[in-house]
C-alpha cells in the first residue's frame, strides 16, 4: 500500500505541523555503507512549494471545480488557470475509455499546474448508475449493493483493478466509496443512497468491511479514495442535491459511524462531508458548516487528519448561501477543500477567501494549515 503522510493538524488552533521529526520519523538501517541522497519528506516538499507560491495560488489549492469528462473548452481552461483553481472534478459521463480520458486529464494537468504542483483530478466512480468513466479499458462496475455481496478479499482485488484503471487514465482521486448504511426495510425510500443501490449493505458491519476493502484496493491500484458522505446519508429524508433542510438522525455515538472509521483506518486520505443537517449532533447547521461535525466528530473523535472535502456546493441544500460566505463558513468549520461542480461560483469563493485572509489573521492561519495539508497530500500522491 502506498504510504500516506498527511499534515498533523492542531485542531483547536487550526495550525498544521509538517516536516518535523516527530510527525514523520525517519527509518534507518543498522548499516549503511554507501548512503545516497535522502528524498525530502512530503512535509518538507509541502513547505517548499508553499513558499514558492503567490497568495492566490495557495488559496486556489483549496478548491475543486467541475469540468466536462469529455474535455474542457479552451475558455474553461483559461478561466480556471486565471483563477488559480488547484483541482478539478470530471463531471458527466464519458465513454472515451482510458486512453481518451488520459488525454483530457493530461490537458488539465498541464494547464493547471503551478510551481510544479499538479492538480488533483477526481471523478465519481462508485459503480452501477454512478460510474462516470466507461469505454475501452474500464470495467463495467456493479452497484455498491452488488459489491457488498462479494467477500471483502474479492472486492479488494477488484477494487485494485478499478484503481489501476483510473490511475492509467490520469485520475488521481476517486470520490468513492460510500460509507452510508441504508437499514433494511425500505431502502429505495432513501432518496440519495438506497434509491440507487449505492450502499454496500443494510448493516454498519457489512458496510464497514466493504468500504475498507475498496479503500485498500483502490489505494493499491494507485488512486486516492474518499469515504463519503460523513456522517452519513443512509437515513436521510431527502436528497441534498434537490432540496433544502435535509436531515439524518445519526448521532455522535451512532453505530452508523463505524464504516467511516473503518475507511479512515484503512488509509483513506479524503473524507467527504455531507450537506445535510444532523439534529442529534448540530441542529442549527448543515454538516459542511458545522465545527461540531467536522472538527469535533470527524477530526477529534474519529482521528481523521487528511483532507475534508465538501460535497458539491452546487447542491440546492446550500445554494441559498452566497458563494463567498459559504466558502468562509466551510473553512472556519474545519473543511480543507471545497468542491463545486460549477466553475463560476468557485471564482467568487476564491476571491472571498483571499479577502478574508488579508483582513483576519486567525482565518489566515486556518487557510495556511489547509493549504499545507493539501500540498502534503499531493506530495504523498506524487503530484509535486
Amino acid at each position: 500500500m502506498r504510504r500516506r503522510l498527511v499534515a498533523a493538524v492542531v485542531l483547536g488552533l487550526g495550525v498544521a505541523t509538517v516536516g518535523t521529526a516527530a510527525a514523520h520519523p525517519v527509518r534507518t538501517h543498522a548499516v549503511r555503507t554507501q548512503p545516497g541522497p535522502v528524498a525530502p519528506s512530503p512535509g518538507a516538499q509541502a513547505l517548499a512549494r508553499y513558499a514558492s507560491m503567490s497568495p492566490a495560488q495557495r488559496v486556489g489549492q483549496l478548491f475543486m471545480a467541475g469540468v466536462s469528462s469529455t474535455g474542457p473548452s479552451s475558455s474553461a481552461l483559461t478561466a480556471l488557470a486565471a483563477h488559480h483553481v488547484g483541482n478539478v472534478i470530471l463531471v458527466g459521463n464519458s465513454s472515451a475509455g482510458i486512453a481518451g480520458t488520459a488525454g483530457v486529464t493530461g490537458e488539465l494537468s498541464a494547464a493547471l499546474s503551478v510551481r510544479g504542483v499538479k492538480p488533483f483530478v477526481s471523478t465519481d466512480q462508485e459503480g452501477g448508475e454512478v460510474q462516470r468513466l466507461s469505454g475501452p479499458g474500464f470495467s463495467n462496475m456493479p452497484t455498491a449493493l452488488a459489491q457488498g455481496r462479494l467477500a471483502p478479499s474479492t472486492l479488494q482485488r477488484r477494487a485494485q483493478t478499478w484503481g489501476e484503471q483510473l490511475a492509467a487514465a490520469g485520475v488521481s482521486v476517486n470520490l468513492a466509496p460510500d460509507a452510508d448504511t441504508v437499514p433494511a426495510g425500505h431502502p429505495r425510500a432513501n432518496p440519495p443512497i438506497g434509491r440507487y443501490d449505492r450502499e454496500f449493505g443494510d448493516t454498519p458491519t457489512v458496510v464497514a468491511s466493504h468500504a475498507a476493502a475498496v479503500v485498500r484496493g483502490e489505494d493499491r491500484g494507485g488512486v486516492d479514495v474518499t469515504v463519503k458522505h460523513f456522517p452519513g446519508l443512509g437515513r436521510a429524508n431527502g436528497n441534498t442535491d434537490l432540496r433544502r433542510h435535509v436531515t439524518d438522525p445519526t448521532g455522535p455515538h451512532s453505530p452508523y459511524l463505524s464504516p467511516f472509521q473503518a475507511g479512515i483506518d484503512a488509509g483513506a486520505p479524503f473524507v467527504m462531508v455531507s450537506l445535510a443537517t444532523y439534529p442529534n449532533i448540530d441542529p442549527g447547521r448543515p454538516a459542511c458548516f458545522s465545527p461540531a461535525v467536522i472538527t469535533g466528530l470527524l477530526r477529534r473523535a474519529l482521528g481523521f487528519t487528511g483532507i475534508v472535502i465538501s460535497d458539491s456546493f452546487h447542491a440546492k441544500a446550500v445554494r441559498a448561501v452566497p458563494p463567498g460566505e459559504a466558502a468562509v463558513r466551510f473553512f472556519r468549520a474545519g473543511g480543507t477543500m471545497l468542491l463545486d461542480t460549477q466553475r463560476s461560483p468557485v471564482y467568487a469563493m476564491e476571491r472571498a477567501v483571499r479577502a478574508r485572509v488579508e483582513s483576519d489573521a486567525g482565518f489566515a492561519a486556518v487557510v495556511k494549515a489547509d493549504v499545507l495539508t493539501v500540498l502534503q497530500a499531493k506530495a504523498a500522491a506524487g503530484l509535486l
